[in-house]
């Protein structure tokens, strides 16, 4: 009797410990690799903390999203909602690299269905601007060359002609074999429908992209542009557009590797390359449309928030706190904390900093 009292004690701790690991789903039901990115990051501090003046990132990246607060459905599979992290920011750290191309890609959806709104017979356009590669001490060169290159292509006539807004994102991949570096931008340009009537004044073929391109880049050496129309409709099909489009500056892939097991083995020589290539770049940008409508959604957000806020306040000036209701079930949501243990490499629950009931 006692054996078996002892084993159900076990596995009731074990079935514990299970659901005391950090399980966060995405809409679509997949779990985010919270884990993950938390040990690249740190193979990615202790990288920058080798490398003379990039000492202070290591310990920025050492301590980013090491504690994880949520607010969180009892039914694990309703999701969580992240409400308080100290993030880095830094631009090379893996916890917070999807976290600004997500951030993105939901600024460029809201912009183009605003768009859309207006201009309904629009079309979606997926243009990449390629050039040579190039070796990692000619990164920031390179990235200040296809800036101006872009400046001068988006003001030329036929260009300004063909689209209302436009959306650019630099992205620069390595190839692993020739160890060097590949700058490209991906563009979201919007057309008028008469851009593909027969015999168009503002239509421009592949070869006249090309040339354009290869003009403002002051480059004839460029061999490759791609220019693709997407006509499909539907929400599902525009983020998809979106997600091609605005995506990080560079992949963990460019400077982080694994070994045999698994582990993540950071190339410090990329790391150290990237960092002063990137460094004060910015590397997306909006025109037309976009930057119209850009600067009144963030005019609006900014006074549904101070409404909001004042809505939430009592009489006597203090903050109305309401429980805050899971979108699926509207079940109220209750507060789980985890911390990051280096140990076993993943995020524990944190029962003792938690308030209120637990699921």
């Amino acid at each position: 009797m006692k054996n078996k009292k002892n084993t159900r004690n076990s596995q009731d701790q074990k079935e514990q410990g299970f659901n005391d690991f950090l399980h966060d789903y995405k809409k679509s039901g997949k779990l985010r690799d919270w884990d993950q990115r938390k040990t690249m990051a740190k193979a990615v501090a202790k990288a920058c903390s080798k490398i003379k003046g990039l000492e202070k990132y290591g310990q920025m990246i050492c301590e980013c999203g090491r504690n994880l607060e949520f607010k969180a459905c009892i039914i694990p599979e309703h999701g969580k909602k992240l409400k308080r992290a100290n993030f880095c920011h830094y631009r090379l750290c893996p916890m917070c690299q999807p976290r600004k191309a997500s951030k993105v890609r939901n600024e460029v959806y809201e912009l183009a269905k605003a768009h859309l709104e207006k201009f309904s017979d629009d079309t979606p356009l997926l243009l990449t601007l390629t050039a040579p590669n190039i070796t990692g001490e000619f990164i920031g060169r390179e990235i200040d060359g296809h800036m101006k290159a872009f400046e001068r292509l988006i003001k030329r006539k036929v260009v300004k002609k063909m689209n209302r807004s436009w959306f650019k994102a630099l992205e620069i991949t390595k190839n692993q074999e020739r160890n060097d570096f590949h700058p490209h931008f991906h563009i979201l340009l919007m057309v008028p429908p008469e851009y593909f009537h027969k015999n168009s004044p503002i239509y421009i073929t592949h070869e006249k992209w090309l040339k354009l391109w290869q003009e403002a880049k002051r480059d004839s050496s460029i061999t490759q542009v791609d220019i693709r129309a997407i006509k499909e409709k539907g929400e599902g099909k525009l983020e998809a557009i979106i997600a091609e489009v605005a995506k990080y500056a560079t992949k963990p892939s460019s400077y982080i590797v694994k070994d045999k097991n698994g582990k993540p083995i950071v190339d410090e020589k990329a790391l150290e390359d990237l960092h002063y290539g990137l460094r004060g770049r910015r590397t997306i940008g909006y025109g037309g449309y976009f930057k119209k409508v850009r600067k009144k959604i963030k005019l609006l957000k900014l006074e549904k928030a101070a409404a909001e806020a004042a809505e939430k306040l009592n009489e006597d000036g203090t903050k109305e706190e309401k429980p805050e209701l899971c979108r699926e079930c509207h079940q109220p949501m209750v507060d789980e904390n985890y911390s990051y243990l280096d140990k076993i490499e993943r995020y524990f629950r944190n029962r003792q900093h938690e308030h209120g009931p637990s699921p």
